[in-house]
């Protein structure tokens, strides 16, 4: 009997130390989906799904066109004899006229809009354009540069597929659907022009990133959180983990946490850049990212990096620290 007693307390203690429910600390993938649109793939929608996001009635939308587009009443709306008179007919179905392909492109990526990498439009400062001149770095691969999949990193850190990847959303239960599939299923894909887009065939795999930077780069990558305590505030590295970019080292790790070679963390080798003996504290002293790297809001709103801390802040003079 104490042995059994014993056995059901030790098994209280690890459920209660497991992470709650909610999938605050849940280990992605796939990744929480409490911004922007939710990963999915938007070519096999009903009607119903159309008026989920938007509304109930687009009349307005509709009816700017025959300015916009130099359409007439008779565009839309068609007229038929019914019991010896004639009656509007009204189309509320909206894929009479948005046509689907499905498993090659969505309804919204046929527009003109996304055809001419404009991606903004939709999504917001979530992203960027191709073609708006936002930086992306064009230096050599590093350490910590990110990969947009197999990560080299403990669960496959250092990529974006160690959050973004398809599973089932802890907080709806809804499937979300991985990288690969959400953008190949946009349909850009099968047009060879726009392969470019996300893939630069020339480049080695410790640099596949740069493609991906065209549309997400540090501006709107490091600008990805959610506020997960409520109080109005995006406190970087303050924050839950896995609910963005920036709210906690397990973030930063996620995307720059590729695997360290064990003998550079013993290694005394003098020819080890800067950067790799600095980003190695990670690893060796248990360092956190932003105590380094340091993110401010700037005149829009927008976190940036700062400069990197002075030397004396960490190296007194006459002996390191």
């Amino acid at each position: 009997m104490k042995k059994y007693v014993l056995s059901v307390v030790w098994l209280l203690l690890v459920l209660l130390s497991l992470p709650p429910s909610g999938g605050a600390e849940l280990l992605p993938p796939p990744t929480r989906q409490d911004l922007g649109l939710f990963d999915a793939v938007f070519n096999d929608f009903d009607e119903q799904d159309c008026r989920a996001c938007h509304g109930a009635s687009v009349s307005d939308l509709h009816h700017n066109l025959v300015n916009s587009e130099k359409l007439d009443c008779l565009t839309c709306h068609r007229v038929e004899v019914v019991n010896k008179s004639y009656q509007i007919i009204v189309t509320t179905n909206c894929l009479e006229c948005h046509e689907q392909q499905p498993g090659a492109a969505s309804v919204h990526h046929l527009t003109g809009t996304a055809q001419l990498g404009d991606c903004v439009a939709c999504h917001g400062a979530l992203v960027q354009n191709l073609d708006d001149g936002h930086y992306i770095p064009t230096y050599s691969a590093t350490m910590v540069t990110p990969r947009p999949s197999a990560g080299t990193g403990a669960e496959g850190r250092g990529s974006c597929r160690f959050c973004h990847d398809w599973g089932n959303d802890a907080a709806t239960g809804e499937l979300v659907f991985s990288n690969m599939q959400t953008h190949h299923e946009t349909g850009f894909g099968g047009q060879s022009d726009k392969c470019a887009w996300c893939h630069n065939t020339q480049a080695a795999q410790t640099l596949a990133i740069r493609a991906c930077e065209q549309c997400h780069a540090p501006l709107s990558i490091h600008n990805i959180q959610a506020d997960t305590n409520g109080d109005g505030v995006i406190t970087p590295g303050g924050e839950a983990p896995y609910f963005g970019h920036i709210g906690s080292n397990e973030d930063c790790l996620g995307c720059h946490g590729g695997a360290v070679d064990p003998a550079l963390l013993s290694s005394r080798n003098s020819a080890i850049d800067n950067p790799t003996r600095h980003h190695l504290l990670v690893a060796s002293k248990g360092k956190k990212c932003l105590d380094c790297h340091k993110l401010l809001l700037n005149d829009d709103g927008l976190f940036v990096f700062k400069d990197f801390r002075v030397c004396s802040s960490c190296h007194a003079q006459g002996g390191r620290r």
